[in-house]
């Protein structure tokens, strides 16, 4: 929460010449500076929440709010009779905006591993730690930017209708994931597993639990309505070859 704040304190901060200094006759272009920094501390605000990494958020949102600052100080600047070297302190806070953008690039760079919201955070109810089709709706956009930093394979298994999903998670580890999207159908999300450790999953579920049909995809490179779709038409086509 506090992470979003931040950049308004900035522009905050951009703006206390304005109650320190006489006041200018003309608000051109003081006025377009201020709309700016108020729109570039909005849009640093909104990073952070996105589904980022939280060193990522950190440096950008610190960027953007540094930037916004500058802009604040802009238009304080043609505002008010400020002196040159108040104004100069802009010039400082572009340095460290660019800095913190650099920043946030060299951690992106490095694969940092985004966290995925917790479910029971939004709200979802989990029957044992199996999730509905609801859940899976609202974390696609944070899966599939996962998906970019990481590997996440899905594992789509047609079962027996009356099969409990919770005798699913003992095969799998703790950050894996698993949905139930209809009777006896589970869509199960490895994190951080290629189609060869989703292989191995497989053959570990069928060993113990009985397995009409099943799929598995990367999810890398598509959205999972995709790759749910392909998945479901693979599933389809194999039941029809099957009789």
């Amino acid at each position: 929460m506090w992470l979003s704040l931040l950049p308004w304190g900035f522009v905050l901060l951009g703006l206390l010449p304005l109650w320190l200094f006489p006041r200018q006759e003309s608000i051109y272009p003081g006025l377009v500076f201020l709309l700016a920094a108020l729109i570039l501390a909005a849009a640093a605000s909104l990073y952070a929440r996105v589904p980022l990494g939280p060193q990522v958020r950190l440096f950008w949102v610190l960027g953007l709010g540094l930037m916004s600052s500058v802009l604040a100080v802009a238009a304080s600047r043609d505002l008010a009779q400020i002196p040159e070297d108040v104004a100069a302190v802009a010039a400082v806070a572009s340095l460290m905006g660019g800095v913190m953008f650099l920043l946030g690039l060299f951690f992106l760079l490095r694969r940092e591993v985004p966290g995925l919201p917790s479910p029971m955070q939004m709200g979802f109810r989990h029957d044992g730690g199996v999730l509905p089709y609801s859940a899976l709706q609202v974390l696609a956009p944070s899966l599939e930017t996962l998906s970019a930093v990481r590997p996440v394979t899905l594992l789509l298994l047609h079962t027996r209708s009356e099969q409990p999903g919770t005798e699913l998670l003992q095969f799998l580890r703790q950050p894996d994931m698993v949905f139930e999207l209809k009777p006896g159908q589970f869509l199960i999300v490895l994190q951080g597993s290629n189609l060869e450790g989703a292989q191995a999953v497989f053959r570990r579920i069928r060993q113990n639990l009985v397995i009409r049909a099943y799929g598995v995809l990367p999810l890398q490179g598509r959205s999972l309505q995709q790759a749910l779709v392909q998945l479901e038409g693979e599933l389809a086509h194999y039941y029809l070859t099957q009789h």
